[in-house]
């Protein structure tokens, strides 16, 4: 998810740590606000005590698949769906911050729906910054961070309703290294950069019964094991004033093979495998900061290129809150 807002207006550590939400300023510049981009999680950390919330608000439409050659085929009966995604991040110390991000969606097709809104997978993450800002502000900032992700969402005994399942089953732990630069253009605006690459081992077996995620039908029992996954993203905002931001971001995405073996409901052996999938899209999006404090983010996330992976466009707004 993206950044987070700075409160530059209680403490004055806060201009030293928190360039997730806003950059230090020198003495010959304002203060820009930033929200941070839509995906690309934030690299600074917030000062020990202090809470960020920014609350997704995310409609994919899936119009289409990337082959494993790469080219691209419609897809007539489009996949929709309405995802609310929670973020929150606490200060655990200068340096140090944990998260939680819970999410629901509801999905829809032309042959029918979930049964409501249905939980996904949750997510744990630790970070740690290892380098800061720096007096002037415009120093390299980096950090390294642990994400273990929770099963919550149901992924397998899906027999009544195959869309109800909105989790995947695996309790992954991926690991990521970030990094984030202010710079002051000489026409006197602000430009941040921001980058991550996260890297994500196989997360072991995992059981499958019946109908599943995986493509597995009634009265299946088997395991399925996935590959690794990488992906990188790269994002850089552009102030504007001290309340509108521009956003441009890129991200790629990489999911290795994933096996499945079992028994169908004739107790027939078999197994296959679902290909390694890859993903290009950007991200563009627009900031507007009510308040140190308070940013709205707008945009939209669509994909470019990919292999075995869906085509879609994902229009979302985040509210980034720092108290």
């Amino acid at each position: 998810m993206s950044s987070h807002l700075s409160r530059n207006t209680l403490y004055a550590i806060v201009l030293l740590a928190v360039a997730p939400a806003t950059a230090l300023a020198s003495s010959e510049h304002p203060t820009p606000n930033f929200t941070g981009p839509l995906v690309t999680p934030a690299v600074n950390t917030l000062p020990a005590g202090m809470l960020n919330v920014e609350p997704y608000l995310i409609y994919t439409n899936v119009r289409g698949h990337y082959g494993n050659a790469g080219s691209r085929h419609t897809r007539h009966d489009h996949a929709r769906q309405w995802q609310v995604a929670l973020p929150m991040i606490y200060g655990l110390g200068d340096t140090t911050a944990l998260q939680l991000t819970l999410s629901a969606a509801r999905t829809s097709t032309h042959g029918g729906h979930t049964d409501g809104m249905r939980m996904g997978d949750s997510a744990v993450r630790v970070q740690q910054r290892l380098t800061g800002a720096g007096d002037s502000g415009t120093g390299w900032v980096t950090a390294v961070s642990l994400t273990q992700r929770l099963p919550t969402g149901q992924y397998h005994h899906l027999d009544t309703n195959p869309l109800n399942g909105l989790g995947n089953g695996m309790a992954r732990t991926t690991l990521a290294y970030g990094v984030q630069k202010l710079q002051w253009l000489p026409d006197g605006q602000a430009l941040r950069w921001r980058g991550q690459v996260a890297w994500s081992p196989s997360p072991g077996r995992i059981h499958v019964h019946g109908t599943s995620v995986y493509g597995t039908g009634r009265g299946f029992h088997g395991t399925v094991r996935q590959g690794q996954v990488w992906n990188a993203s790269a994002a850089a905002e552009y102030a504007l004033d001290a309340r509108w931001v521009l956003v441009g971001e890129a991200i790629f995405h990489r999911t290795g093979t994933a096996h499945v073996a079992g028994r169908d409901a004739w107790d027939r052996y078999g197994h296959h495998d679902h290909n390694p999938t890859e993903e290009l899209s950007l991200a563009p999006a627009v900031e507007y900061h009510f308040s140190p404090t308070m940013g709205l983010i707008a945009g939209v996330q669509f994909t470019v290129a990919g292999r075995n992976a869906p085509a879609y466009v994902a229009p979302q707004a985040a509210l980034n809150m720092v108290f």
